[in-house]
């Protein structure tokens, strides 16, 4: 038996939960460097001079998330865009020299002029509204001197498309793992430190001072076995019963009544198996419920809890 016995059982009780997060978390790493998803985020910083040179070669490369600082005085060219039939942004431009570019800012009620201002937005590809807005512009008496081939693109800068929601929920996603495998793995240090903190040691406090409570359990199961099974103990004082993620203790001299029962329970949607369950009713009106599979294992412990309690 180890010299710390009762603290190994909780000790594994925490594993049980630390060593999937961890396994999550690798599986969650390997895939975000193998398939980068997060690049899908990347967010490029560009003034507005850049934009106009390089948009093409942005949305081509796929950078179409870009930040600019300043994007120059904004004139609503009259169109409005709409999400499931309601006003979401309107359609603005700026001239630069002899090029026009087009934006989508969010505006419930665009007003005529918007002053320079700081967007983050994404690069879509509407070739139709852009020559169709400018096709209006011209119409109404705008640029007639000023069109050439390249005087307007097919690309917009669409502060509404900007995926906010999904680059949230993305790190969202990417740093959750992390962020619990880390507190898992900080608790397990903290537990091995000082056992009394663990979350199965609160039930000692029924029985005196926590951590007077494990030493003795230590010492129990070190020196005063009586009987033991897999993850059942009986030593003179406790009963122990240690499962994956959880470790029940029962003080002997609290047990005022043992119940047994026999059930069919589905081990299988197809099959059921006799089980054999045993309850205990302590003078703290706490419940603990034991199942076996082997009515023999079931009467070993009844009597050395009988005679030990």
């Amino acid at each position: 038996m180890g010299k710390k016995k009762f603290e190994q059982l909780l000790f594994k009780n925490t594993l049980a939960l630390a060593v999937p997060a961890i396994l999550v978390l690798a599986v969650l790493m390997f895939m975000f460097i193998k398939y980068p998803v997060l690049e899908q985020t990347r967010l490029v910083n560009i003034s507005e001079e850049d934009l106009y040179k390089r948009v093409s070669e942005l949305y081509r490369l796929g950078d179409t998330n870009v930040k600019l600082a300043k994007t120059g005085d904004l004139t609503y060219a009259g169109f409005n865009y709409y999400v499931n039939g309601k006003v979401k942004g309107g359609y603005y431009y700026q001239l630069n020299e002899d090029r026009i570019m087009f934006y989508i800012i969010e505006t419930k009620n665009p007003p005529m002029k918007i002053d320079s201002k700081s967007i983050k937005a994404r690069i879509v590809k509407d070739s139709i509204s852009t020559e169709y807005i400018v096709n209006q512009l011209v119409e109404a008496g705008g640029f007639e001197g000023q069109l050439k081939d390249d005087f307007f693109s097919e690309y917009v800068i669409s502060e509404c498309d900007y995926p906010v929601t999904y680059i949230t929920m993305l790190y969202i996603l990417f740093a959750s793992p992390i962020v619990i495998s880390v507190l898992i793995i900080a608790y397990t240090l903290l537990v091995w430190a000082n056992p009394s903190l663990h979350g199965q040691s609160k039930q000692l406090s029924h029985y005196g001072d926590i951590g007077a409570v494990i030493e003795e359990l230590n010492l129990q199961l070190t020196n005063h076995m009586i009987y033991k099974l897999g993850n059942i103990y009986v030593t003179e004082d406790y009963l122990i019963v240690s499962y994956l993620v959880k470790t029940d203790v029962i003080k002997l001299d609290k047990i005022k009544e043992i119940e047994k029962a026999e059930v069919e329970k589905h081990t299988l949607p197809w099959k059921k198996q006799r089980v054999f369950k045993l309850r205990f009713f302590t003078e703290l009106k706490i419940e603990y419920e034991l199942e076996l599979l082997n009515e023999d294992t079931l009467n070993d412990i009844i009597d050395y809890v009988s005679v030990m309690h």
